[in-house]
């Protein structure tokens, strides 16, 4: 009997060491997406292996702050972010929401884009051709830019027709619950605070929101920004985080960050001075001769001192001087 009990035992042992190693063995190996180009992928099973292998570690922040904003998202349920154009803000949020759809111990098995589909500049949205998805495919095109530099292009198809990435638009979000979504709201600076309460109220189980936008940059009157209500509301709620870039930290490109710096209220255009009055005294002073034909294609060069003058004293000084030198001659 005793011989029987331990031939029993070592049986026991040896499945389960048998199970363990193959459970090593079965464990997914981390690629990179360049070794992933050769996989021909034509439906979703497909897509989401993919996913699962992909190395998402490989991620590389240009700053401390996508740091914070990427380990805040990790833990928190809701985050709310705000900060200039170019500081990565779409990537970032993008990046976090195809890791967590990737990963086999997550609960997340899709991701929903929001934006408030704000009409500007005389567009009229109901004008565009198509039904909603392809109303709203201009507005959706930086996300999906974004997923193609991550996973590739032919996976995000893939994933966009099984409806594991899926656009909705914000004005049909009143009644419907997300559960074990990854939901991103991006431009919500253009979202009102009645639509940022109904938006955060369709929170489900397992669901994680980003609510990120720019403050600048807003299509709606000022001061009814539902993004900037928002923050100030929730600070301090327990599962919601918060982060911020600032001017320093886009990346985008380095003129980016010395334009916004002309839209600050410290910076006030010089309406008496006409444009072509401007463009000749910059050319003139470059020591460069405009054109007969008044083309200054190719001739325009802007001093390297021009991009420092942030306020508007010592602009208007230097350029009072250069225009009094410019007209005496």
């Amino acid at each position: 009997m005793r011989s029987l009990q331990r031939e029993e035992k070592t049986s026991t042992i040896v499945r389960n060491r048998g199970e363990s190693v193959m459970s090593k063995g079965n464990r997914t190996k981390k690629v990179s997406l360049e070794s992933l180009k050769n996989h021909n992928v034509s439906n979703k099973r497909q897509a989401m292996k993919d996913l699962k292998m992909l190395n998402f570690d490989e991620l590389q922040y240009k700053n401390p702050a996508q740091k914070r904003f990427y380990k805040t998202i990790s833990k928190k349920d809701i985050t709310f972010c705000i900060g200039p154009a170019g500081c990565g803000k779409t990537y970032l949020s993008t990046h976090r929401a195809l890791r967590e759809l990737g990963d086999k111990d997550s609960s997340i098995d899709g991701i929903v884009i929001v934006k408030p589909l704000v009409e500007a500049a005389g567009e009229k949205i109901g004008f565009l051709p198509g039904d909603i998805e392809e109303k709203t495919l201009p507005f959706m095109m930086s996300f999906y830019y974004n997923m193609e530099q991550i996973i590739g292009k032919q996976r995000v198809k893939v994933l966009k027709e099984t409806g594991v990435i899926e656009v909705i638009p914000m004005a049909y979000m009143r009644g419907i619950t997300l559960s074990n979504k990854f939901v991103i709201l991006d431009e919500a600076q253009n979202a009102t605070p009645e639509q940022i309460k109904m938006f955060v109220t369709r929170i489900g189980e397992n669901s994680k929101y980003i609510i990120a936008g720019d403050l600048e940059q807003s299509d709606i009157k000022k001061g009814t920004s539902g993004l900037e209500d928002a923050i100030k509301r929730f600070a301090g709620v327990h599962g919601v985080g918060l982060a911020q870039f600032k001017e320093k930290d886009v990346v985008r490109h380095s003129l980016v960050r010395r334009l916004l710096k002309r839209y600050k209220d410290s910076f006030q255009i010089m309406d008496d001075v006409p444009a072509e009055e401007t463009i000749s005294m910059w050319v003139h002073d470059e020591g460069l001769d405009a054109p007969a034909d008044g083309s200054l294609e190719n001739e325009l060069k802007v001093p390297h001192d021009f991009e420092y003058y942030s306020d508007r004293e010592s602009f208007t000084s230097k350029v009072s001087d250069k225009l009094k030198r410019y007209s005496k001659k």
